[in-house]
C-alpha cells in the first residue's frame, strides 16, 4: 500500500507540522491589532486577562488536543497540569504578541511575508481536514477492511520444518535417520550447511507462499498436512520438508487494524486532492534547472 509520488509525503509532513503549532498565534496582516484578541465569546469562560484581551479556556482546551496532550474526548480542568502549563505558554505567547504590536513589527515586509505564508499553511490545513471528513469515515475503513480481509482468507500459511543439505548422498541419509525415527528438528539444525537454502533450516513456523523461495514453496504446498516430502533437489541443495498442519492468516479485529487503514485512507484521499487539484489547476514551473557540465565539457 505505499505511495511512491514524493509531493504527497511533503504533504503529510507539512499538515503535521500545522497542526501541531498553538492556536491563536497567525493573524494576516490587517487583523494583528490587540482589539482582535478580546473579541466575547458566549458561552466560554475567559482564563486569563492579558492587557485588554482575554485567553479563553477553549483556547487551552485546543492546543491541548493540537499538542496531543489529552485524547479528543477528554476535558481538561484549572486544577490540572497541563491547563496550568498550556495557560502560561498561551500567556507569554500573548505578552509577546502584544509587545510586537507596540513596536509596530506588523508594518515590517518580513513580518508581512510570513504571515501571508502561515496563512497560506492555515487554509489549505483547514481545506485539507474538511475535505477529509467526508472521505475518511469508518464505514469507508470497514469496508476497507473487509477487502482486506478477503484477500487474507485466499492464501494458506504452512506450519513447516525443513532440512536442507549440499548433497544428494547427505539427503539419503538424512532421510533414512528420519525413517529411523530421528527428531526432525533437531536433525535439520545438525546437517544443515550454511547458505544451502537461503532459510533457517528446522523449525520455520507458519510461513506463506510468499515467505519462501519458489521452489521449496512449490513443494511445502504440494505436500500434505501430517506428511514429510520425499527428498527433493533445487538450484541450493537438496531438501526435505515436513507440513505439520494448514492454517488460514489470523485474522486481525478491525479496532487493531483502524490506526494503520486510517492513515492509509488519509494519505490516499490527500494523493488523491492533490492530484486532482494539480491536473485541474493552472500550474506552470516557471524555474528551469541549469544543466549542469559533463565531464567531457571540462576536458
Amino acid at each position: 500500500m505505499a505511495i511512491k509520488a514524493p509531493i504527497f509525503w511533503q504533504t503529510l509532513i507539512f499538515l503535521l507540522l500545522c497542526l501541531t503549532a498553538l492556536p491563536g498565534c497567525i493573524d494576516d496582516g490587517a487583523q494583528t491589532r490587540a482589539g482582535m484578541d478580546n473579541i466575547s465569546r458566549q458561552g466560554d469562560t475567559p482564563a486569563a486577562r492579558v492587557g485588554q484581551t482575554f485567553i479563553y479556556e477553549s483556547d487551552i482546551l485546543r492546543a491541548a488536543r493540537l499538542q496531543k496532550l489529552i485524547k479528543t474526548d477528554e476535558i481538561l480542568t484549572p486544577e490540572s497540569d497541563i491547563y496550568q502549563t498550556l495557560l502560561n505558554e498561551l500567556v507569554d505567547q500573548r505578552l509577546l504578541k502584544l509587545a510586537a504590536i507596540e513596536a509596530d513589527v506588523q508594518n515590517v515586509s518580513e513580518v508581512n511575508r510570513r504571515l501571508a505564508e502561515a496563512r497560506e499553511r492555515i487554509l489549505a490545513t483547514y481545506y485539507v481536514e474538511t475535505h477529509l471528513k467526508g472521505q475518511v469515515s469508518d464505514e469507508k475503513l470497514q469496508k476497507m477492511y473487509e477487502a482486506q480481509s478477503s484477500l487474507r482468507q485466499n492464501g494458506l500459511e504452512a506450519k513447516v520444518r525443513l532440512l536442507s543439505v549440499k548433497t544428494q548422498a547427505a539427503i539419503k541419509a538424512a532421510d533414512a535417520k528420519l525413517a529411523a525415527g530421528a527428531d526432525f528438528a533437531a536433525l535439520a539444525q545438525t546437517l544443515g550447511g550454511d547458505d544451502v537454502s537461503g532459510l533457517e533450516t528446522g523449525e520455520l513456523g507458519f510461513v506463506s507462499r510468499a515467505m519462501l523461495p519458489d521452489d521449496i514453496a512449490a513443494m511445502v504446498f504440494a505436500t500434505q498436512a501430517g506428511a514429510r516430502s520425499k527428498p527433493f533437489q533445487t538450484q541450493k541443495g537438496w531438501h526435505i520438508v515436513e507440513v505439520e498442519r494448514f492454517r488460514r492468516p489470523p485474522e486481525a479485529s478491525f479496532e487493531a487494524m483502524r490506526p494503520q487503514l486510517l492513515r492509509y485512507r488519509t494519505y490516499l484521499e490527500i494523493q488523491n486532492l492533490m492530484t486532482e487539484l494539480r491536473t485541474e489547476g493552472e500550474v506552470e514551473i516557471l524555474s528551469i534547472p541549469l544543466n549542469m557540465p559533463s565531464e567531457t565539457d571540462n576536458e
